[in-house]
């Protein structure tokens, strides 16, 4: 495999560190401005590396054929965390983040490597409900009973939204925001 597969693999999973965004003080220190202005600075620059990467035509590592000519993953995947850490509430922010960072290299590896089936879906249900439930309970809001309905509605959504294909729409931005509004809209129930 080339070196652009991993380079790609190892962005993706840095995905899991975006909430972090939290510890950052809630306005920025020396330049006086909220935090959340921060994202919109973050989502405006890669969208403005991307209008330039398609202007230019410059080639980056890590491209699939089908970004070259459209929008790559990594800007509908900066569009997924800007919405997530600014709309979602911090926990289920967090488990959707996460979730989506490690789960979805592995679903696209299940497939690769065992093909479209039954364990190559359930596999990266069980590691996201893992992952969502950990972080769930981690916060603490909810019951033990509402951490477990919760995670099991991520797992699904997520994966659900990483295997549905949605023309002109990248799985990265799907994975975060589709689980995200089910579980932000069953938590308000």
């Amino acid at each position: 495999m080339d070196r652009g597969y991993y380079l790609r693999r190892a962005i993706h999973m840095l995905i899991a560190l975006a909430p972090l965004y939290y510890v950052v003080p809630e306005e920025l220190p020396y330049v006086h401005i909220p935090r959340w202005s921060g994202l919109i600075i973050f989502l405006a620059t890669v969208v403005i590396i991307e209008v330039v990467r398609r202007t230019r035509r410059i080639p980056l590592p890590g491209l699939r054929p089908h970004e070259v000519r459209g929008i790559a993953s990594f800007v509908w995947a900066a569009a997924g965390v800007t919405f997530a850490l600014w709309l979602f509430p911090q926990d289920i922010a967090t488990a959707v983040l996460v979730g989506m960072a490690l789960v979805d290299p592995l679903a696209g590896e299940m497939r690769r490597t065992r093909g479209v089936g039954p364990i190559s879906v359930a596999v990266p249900i069980l590691v996201y409900f893992v992952i969502s439930a950990v972080v769930l309970s981690a916060f603490g809001y909810h019951s033990r009973f509402f951490v477990v309905v919760l995670s099991l509605i991520g797992a699904c959504a997520a994966v659900g939204a990483e295997r549905w294909t949605v023309p002109k729409v990248d799985d990265d931005f799907l994975m975060i925001v589709v689980p995200g509004l089910m579980m932000w809209a069953f938590s308000e129930i």
